[in-house]
């Protein structure tokens, strides 16, 4: 009998020990490549932003835990990545699932004001400065394809001038708190369009004249998140990295054009959306 016993915890033993169905399923593993982005610019009085971080990791929804960090620092200067530019900070070979945050640490940071005058902070080892970057919808990691995000850096909403914003030469320090989130470039597609104003005849549009350096704020109902841009010298704007979905445009009243907003700015995966902005001539 105590033979018997013994067999049958053997067979027990070595079945256990064999992978099965379920096993296998879960231990599939696929590649996530996170990029960095910074679509949205910073003042005009300003040269580059340089960045060094370290320890990118993503985090896995099925245990509500980041994963094992990136072994590679990195060196950015924020200003050269606008625009629809991104770079390349680690490609990930991780079990399948959902992933819905990145996080990184940010070691120091370096602002240079374009007369010279640069404001430098440096965050002690080994946590430095920790920024999570969370996504809308997480990110599917799945078997056969190679999983593509970014994080979405938002200059605007991290680096806080002290003194006179609107004077390079009074400017007298910065705040840097940084700010972001992570986008599932399989699912997004991108906002363009031009901005003018009427010429107070909203009629006829072929006297609207364009505004160059006007904000352009996108954002979903109910979410914190957003992103603004600035229309270029031709008056034309792109918001990229956008989430598929429906989204309200705002932009702001300023000294010669009133506000202009619009609902229902719909963003389908990989494409296009045009949404021209025409502001009242006050």
């Amino acid at each position: 009998m105590k033979k018997r016993i013994c067999h049958f915890l053997l067979i027990l033993l070595l079945a256990s020990s064999n992978p099965g169905c379920d096993q296998s399923t879960s231990s599939v593993i696929s590649d996530l490549q996170l990029r960095l982005a910074a679509q949205t610019p910073i003042r005009h009085h300003v040269r580059s932003v340089v960045v060094v971080m370290s320890d990118v990791s993503v985090r896995s929804t099925a245990n509500s835990e980041f994963g094992t960090p990136g072994t590679l620092t990195h060196t950015v200067d924020l200003l050269e990545l606008g625009g629809s530019d991104t770079r390349v900070l680690e490609v990930f070979s991780l079990v399948e699932g959902r992933y819905d945050a990145a996080r990184l640490n940010i070691q120091e940071v370096t602002v240079t004001l374009l007369n010279g005058v640069q404001f430098n902070e440096v965050y002690p080892d080994p946590q430095g400065r920790e920024m999570i970057a969370e996504a809308n919808t997480p990110v599917v990691v799945e078997r056969g394809r190679k999983a593509d995000v970014v994080i979405d850096f938002d200059l605007i909403r991290s680096i806080a001038f002290e003194g006179d914003p609107q004077r390079v030469h009074d400017i007298t320090g910065m705040r840097f708190s940084p700010a972001g989130r992570l986008v599932d470039l399989a699912s997004s597609g991108q906002v363009s369009g031009s901005v003018k104003h009427d010429n107070t005849t909203p009629a006829v549009l072929r006297d609207d004249v364009p505004l160059s350096g006007y904000p352009v704020t996108l954002f979903q109902p109910g979410r914190t998140d957003s992103v603004t841009v600035y229309s270029d010298e031709d008056g034309q704007y792109s918001a990229y990295f956008m989430p598929a979905g429906s989204y309200a445009l705002y932009g702001p009243p300023t000294e010669d054009t009133e506000a202009f907003s619009a609902e229902n700015v719909v963003v389908t995966t990989a494409s296009t959306t045009r949404q021209d902005v025409i502001a009242r001539k006050r």
